[in-house]
């Protein structure tokens, strides 16, 4: 991704940096940027390995051909996520889920903008029990779905915290599940607490994005900014088979989001940098 930082946006951001903090501080966030680039701990995989890795080389291609880049300098990172801060209201309402053991992006926006924050993961339970944090953050050991019920959930090699998915995006076998877990609808959590709008939703529930994304467009629901992973498998290197399916994948997600420029959201790419790059396709909707 390191082709990312010589586009436009990314010289207005730096230039933005040098007037706010001052030259010095702008070379010493580029020396520990590139030193993390390079960072094997830091990347998750070999440096540029979306160059020879055949999932990250379709994602690549997808998000040049279908995703904006970022094109508005109030576009702003928050930990591992970006969004405009712009649109960003005093105390706004953010649904997170797929909180992973960490909630440090949700704390960035509570810190910024006194933000009320509404965290749901089935899988955390010993992080959300023992959350000393900010009042404004309320954790739930909840899911997300497109109905109210008990959902089974696939562990990555069959633990719990390595993660877990409902569509076993993992690909773990059959009798590597924990338990059913509990999941609703947006519609219904919002309803459970008294919400008829969302600021901002963010969703990093491994695999599960299409079938919330039809369930929440279905019920209108349209927050103002959505974050999210678009994943398709766990594995980088193809078969056949797998190739096939990724075309599935590619144009299910194409459709969706002409659905969503349709309901006048831009879709953005949002460039990773460390964590993988590409792994998944990350997706910015901010709507006009």
């Amino acid at each position: 991704m390191i082709h990312e930082v010589f586009k436009l946006y990314w010289l207005k951001r730096s230039i933005k940096h040098i007037k706010d903090k001052g030259l010095l501080s702008f070379f010493k966030y580029s020396f520990f940027f590139f030193i993390n680039f390079f960072n094997y701990k830091k990347v998750g995989s070999i440096p540029f390995s979306y160059y020879f890795k055949r999932k990250r080389i379709l994602n690549k291609k997808f998000s040049k051909n279908n995703l904006l880049s970022f094109d508005d300098i109030n576009i702003e990172r928050y930990f591992n996520y970006y969004l405009n801060s712009e649109k960003i209201p005093k105390n706004p309402i953010v649904y997170s889920f797929g909180i992973g053991g960490q909630i440090k992006f949700e704390e960035e926006l509570v810190k910024k903008f006194d933000s009320h924050i509404f965290c749901y993961d089935p899988t955390t339970e010993e992080f959300i029990k023992n959350f000393n944090g900010s009042k404004l953050i309320k954790l739930f050991p909840y899911g997300i779905w497109d109905t109210d019920q008990k959902i089974k959930f696939y562990y990555n090699e069959g633990e719990r915290n390595k993660g877990a998915s409902i569509t076993n995006y993992f690909e773990t076998d059959e009798n590597d599940f924990s338990e059913e877990l509990q999941c609703y609808t947006l519609k219904t959590l919002m309803s459970k607490n008294g919400h008829k709008y969302i600021d901002i939703l963010k969703m990093d529930i491994e695999g599960a994005a299409f079938n919330v994304f039809d369930n929440i467009l279905n019920d209108e629901i349209y927050p103002t900014q959505i974050v999210t992973e678009f994943e398709f498998s766990d594995k980088d290197q193809f078969n056949s088979e797998d190739e096939k399916k990724y075309q599935e994948f590619s144009i299910k997600l194409k459709l969706l989001i002409d659905k969503m420029k349709k309901l006048k959201y831009k879709c953005y790419n949002m460039p990773k940098f460390t964590n993988e790059p590409l792994h998944s396709i990350e997706v910015l909707f901010v709507r006009d």
